[in-house]
């Protein structure tokens, strides 16, 4: 596959093959027994990483095999620590508008209807549509009862569409969490049970992700700051793996050196190996002692930064991917003609047999990078969505990564590798 010309990559902030599982019931008592060290292990191994985490009540361990050895993956939910949140924080003094850029009232009621808004909704915002004040188009200013009180359907059709245009920053910036339901996103959250029951009404759904966008309707009801804060500080979580590599005496000691000793580090994963493989039975690693330093160091972690550093917004998900086998980080991939020209001279376009330090990029059809992730094993990935303090590095499968762009984004995917690997 050749790897498409590429314009500057424009990443989104926000972004994630499948393993298939082997159900093995009787891990469930393992998840229990070692939910205890499993929370250790994400604090010891992640710097400054959130300051709670939490196991994922809703799913099982998920097994993966190949060349990368067998791998256990136990879902847990990382959320950043109250000193991120404020970076986070949207001014919402503003009264909610809904805004329809280059449409006017006979397309805007051809739009309602094609999206399938129900009739008694679609005449009621036609109704309260007035000419933008900023562009050409129309906008609507809904009554917040009106908000609170959408059906779940004509919220999930409205919110979908408003997503297209620029201009519904609600909606742009709303907040996402792949699960299965509110009870996993709120899974050991401080927020009140008043506020969560103001919440979980205005979520809506689209494919794997749940989506919330009114936090501008319900401000006005939190009780407190502190009650904002954890609000945010709950809506701002992410669900990821710790994954682990089991060794035994029988293992092939040789394929595993091959497979998480690329990038010229064979030197340093093979004595680790070596050393479980000596050991009797059967023994467990975290696979974050395995991955060069970059990942090693970052996952599980939010960034850390300050006013001064003139590269923080620029270390964003290219970023993570093309610095993944550096002994150092190179921020000139905060930069995105340094990123777009990287992509171009350091790497080649591959089709399969995915190997650790792969990278999948999603490329939109003006040829921008959207969003760009690093293959680890089986279905993960690591990456960073965006560059905002608020958000982690962390591990994700590529249904995820794939089924968080809204559909009117046609995106291709393409897999590429750096020149001397």
């Amino acid at each position: 596959m050749s790897t498409p010309k590429r314009k500057v990559p424009a990443p989104e902030n926000n972004a994630i093959t499948t393993i298939r599982p082997i159900k093995r019931w009787l891990a469930v008592l393992s998840v229990l027994i070692a939910a205890l060290p499993v929370v250790i292990s994400v604090l010891i191994l992640s710097g400054n990483a959130s300051d709670f985490v939490r196991e994922n009540p809703d799913d099982n361990p998920v097994f993966s095999s190949g060349p990368w050895g067998e791998l256990e993956l136990v879902p847990i939910v990382i959320a950043p620590p109250l000193e991120h949140i404020a970076e986070s924080a949207v001014d919402y003094s503003a009264n909610v508008a809904w805004h329809f850029p280059d449409i006017y009232l006979a397309e805007l009621s051809a739009l309602f209807k094609r999206i399938g808004l129900s009739r008694s909704l679609r005449d009621k915002l036609v109704s309260m549509s007035v000419p933008a004040k900023s562009f050409r188009g129309l906008s609507i200013h809904p009554p917040r009862q009106l908000v609170l009180g959408l059906d779940p359907k004509d919220r999930t059709a409205l919110y979908i569409a408003l997503n297209r245009y620029p201009q519904n920053t609600d909606q742009r910036n709303q907040f996402y969490f792949c699960g299965s339901s509110p009870d996993r996103w709120f899974a050991g959250s401080t927020v009140s049970p008043a506020t969560r029951k103001l919440v979980e009404p205005l979520i809506y759904r689209r494919g794997e992700f749940m989506y919330f966008a009114d936090l501008r309707s319900i401000e006005g009801s939190l009780t407190s700051p502190a009650e904002r804060a954890n609000l945010l500080k709950t809506l701002l979580s992410s669900a990821t793996f710790l994954v682990y590599l089991k060794v035994s005496e029988d293992s092939d000691l040789e394929s595993l050196v091959n497979y998480w000793g690329r990038g010229g580090r064979a030197h340093q994963v093979r004595p680790l190996l070596e050393a479980l493989m000596q050991q009797p039975g059967e023994q467990t690693i975290n696979i974050t002692h395995l991955l060069p330093p970059l990942a090693r160091n970052r996952l599980y972690t939010y960034p850390a930064h300050s006013r001064s550093d003139k590269f923080f917004r620029g270390r964003d998900c290219h970023w993570t991917s093309l610095n993944f086998f550096s002994a150092v980080s190179d921020d000139n991939f905060a930069k995105g003609i340094t990123v777009s020209d990287a992509f171009e001279k350091d790497m080649y376009g591959i089709d399969d047999d995915l190997q650790l330090g792969d990278i999948i990029e999603f490329v939109d059809s003006h040829k921008r990078s959207i969003h760009s992730a690093v293959y680890i094993a089986g279905d993960l990935f690591f990456h960073k969505c965006g560059a905002k303090s608020s958000t982690p590095w962390a591990l994700t499968r590529r249904k995820d990564l794939e089924n968080y762009y809204p559909l009117h984004k046609k995106l291709e995917v393409v897999y590429s590798r750096r020149k001397g690997l």
